[in-house]
């Protein structure tokens, strides 16, 4: 049965597309999380809402810190996608996290207003936002995830601080933009 990577909900036979998150359908049964018990996108290397490193047979190698190069990665940051060893890995929430400090302030007071499959969208979409005045930051986990370039980990998202969401959303709408779990208008 389909169903969405992003949202776990399931769909009749036939349906190839989420309509609220706009993902491509994934065909049979659902994968989860091992750590989180998210969905998750059957395959992926590291989980996108937790970053736990994904034990896998179709794994081709095993993974290394970015930094540490001959230490095994424990999973990637939410973030950026940085593969990180244990030592490296800053752990908040039950989240994993790279070193850097921005990263953590941004998964927790910043919220992705789109995401788009292009990091040209995604640029555009960004621009537009400052423009009418909104901060906003571009974050594509493609930068960095070389392992895989379908589902969750290939997105770009345009994130926003909390605080403006609302006027963010108001702004995209207005120029006919999809936001994250709604479909574009004709």
């Amino acid at each position: 049965m389909p169903y969405c990577p992003q949202c776990g909900y399931e769909y009749v036979a036939g349906a190839k597309f989420c309509p609220d998150c706009q993902r491509p359908l994934a065909e049979g049964e659902q994968v989860f999380c091992h750590s989180c018990n998210e969905p998750i996108t059957a395959g992926v290397t590291f989980c996108p809402h937790c970053g736990v490193l994904l034990a896998s047979a179709e794994t081709p190698k095993r993974i290394m810190c970015d930094v540490h190069r001959h230490t095994p990665a424990v999973g990637a940051c939410v973030v950026c996608g940085k593969p990180v060893c244990d030592a490296c890995a800053v752990k908040k929430l039950g989240k994993i996290f790279c070193d850097n400090d921005e990263h953590v302030k941004m998964a927790f007071d910043w919220v992705a207003v789109c995401s788009t499959s292009t990091q040209d969208e995604a640029a555009m979409i960004k621009a537009n936002l400052e423009g009418a005045g909104i901060e906003a930051m571009v974050f594509s986990q493609s930068d960095r995830m070389f392992f895989t370039t379908v589902g969750n980990l290939a997105v770009n998202e345009v994130m926003v601080p909390k605080r403006s969401l609302d006027d963010a959303q108001q702004f995209l709408r207005s120029i006919n933009v999809a936001l994250s779990g709604e479909t574009r208008k004709s």
